[in-house]
């Protein structure tokens, strides 16, 4: 190399060491602290040792919801009724160990004393409080190496419509829609198969006891503390057991997107029809004795649609017939840190559809728990911190107005506004 080649090249080295870099951008803080934060929380991580890796996580969502019937606080509100919510929806710490076999054990606790869902009762709104509880913990066993099958044994998640297939961390909609809580399936103690051959199917059976146990005896959380904490249940003759099949296929998969069909049947074992439940029984049944639910979802560029279609037949309590609902919900990626949010959803049924899914009307409202039918349209936008992870911190905002009918007369019409905050790390 000639003499001032060299120079240049020594000259041109030393001007780049010497340059200052460029300054990170908001998200790309965001990014890193959330990357840092998971770091953080993963206590030990080893290729070679019996476990493998063992982390911490912290879950937490606090929201304020307002109900407005028909425009106005007054109308339908109960007498002493506030038409505020405030609370911390999900506080849950968790835990996840790893072994060299391929069984993995989870956990998530809910803490006790935290301000939870106001209810109504005696002329006054009560604010009310958590008590100490396992949302989940189970053990996962893989039955092949690279885990295409699996086994999970504990309390753990229903598999049953598309909202409860997604993940709570991972909703779009600060709340979960009618059409799928009407079953009212969180976490239940049970058995669940896994087969995933690959990335684009999935064929999956549950098999629960119709039993809260560490749900508690009252779920309506009201002042006092229940005698319900830890593991303790009511398991008994009355409650026996519901099951879920299902399974989903995912095609048509480029970088632009893709489209994906669900299906999962549901049935309920329990004895408890036609009056013979069994007083003060602890029954975490379906309210139905039967349900399908179909789902078809696409995604294309910034643009998704979930369509997701209900039927449940012969409802538990005697006083409702069969129903039908359908449930659209589109998500337009206006940039990679706000998400815009929409959800319809139609239900039809004598005196089925569950209204009382709802966690703030049938509290606060003279509204009837089960009506002949009703339609919500949801409007909301999500932001996010992180475009890398944009679950691990968020803000909700959304507005619902809902209609329903019961006995050719309007049970409830208005609005519910929610603003909530979530991280999950």
């Amino acid at each position: 190399m000639k003499p001032v080649s060299l120079l240049c090249c020594c000259l041109a080295f030393a001007s780049a060491l010497k340059a200052p870099a460029a300054p990170l951008t908001l998200s790309e803080h965001a990014d890193a602290w959330v990357e840092a934060a998971h770091r953080a929380l993963t206590v030990w991580e080893s290729d070679s040792a019996f476990l493998r890796r063992l982390k911490l996580g912290y879950r937490e969502m606090y929201q304020v919801a307002a109900v407005q019937p028909n425009g106005s606080n007054g109308t339908h509100l109960k007498d002493g009724a506030s038409p505020v919510n405030q609370e911390f929806r999900r506080t849950y710490l968790m835990l996840d160990a790893d072994a060299a076999t391929g069984t993995s054990f989870h956990t998530t606790v809910r803490p006790g004393g935290l301000p939870v869902r106001e209810t109504y009762s005696d002329g006054r709104t009560h604010k009310n409080y958590s008590y100490f509880s396992f949302y989940d913990i189970y053990l996962r066993q893989k039955a092949d190496k690279d885990g295409h099958l699996t086994f999970t044994l504990g309390k753990n998640d229903t598999a049953f419509t598309t909202d409860y297939i997604t993940g709570s961390a991972k909703l779009k909609c600060v709340e979960r829609s009618l059409l799928c809580r009407q079953f009212d399936q969180d976490a239940k103690w049970g058995l669940t198969v896994d087969y995933r051959p690959n990335k684009q199917d999935w064929v999956f059976a549950q098999l629960f006891l119709n039993d809260f146990a560490s749900g508690g005896k009252d779920r309506s959380h009201r002042d006092d503390y229940r005698d319900s904490r830890g593991f303790k249940g009511e398991f008994g003759y009355e409650d026996k057991c519901s099951a879920i099949i299902g399974g989903s296929h995912r095609y048509a998969v480029t970088e632009r997107g893709y489209r994906e069909l669900s299906a999962q049947y549901m049935h309920d074992f329990n004895n408890a029809y036609n009056g013979r439940r069994s007083p003060g029984a602890n029954n975490a049944s379906l309210a139905f004795r039967d349900a399908v639910s179909l789902g078809y979802t696409v995604k294309r560029d910034k643009l998704s649609l979930a369509a997701n279609l209900v039927s449940a037949l012969e409802q538990q309590s005697g006083h409702g017939s069969n129903n039908i609902g359908l449930q659209l919900q589109p998500v337009y990626a206006l940039t990679p840190h706000v998400d815009l949010v929409g959800r319809w959803v139609g239900m039809t049924g004598h005196g089925a559809c569950k209204l009382g899914g709802d966690r703030y009307i049938c509290t606060q409202t003279t509204a009837d728990r089960w009506v002949d039918s009703l339609h919500s349209f949801y409007l909301g936008a999500d932001f996010y911190a992180s475009a890398k992870d944009p679950d691990a911190l968020k803000l909700m905002l959304g507005a619902e107005y809902v209609t329903a009918r019961s006995r050719g007369a309007d049970s409830y019409n208005g609005w519910e506004y929610t603003t909530a905050i979530r991280w999950n790390f």
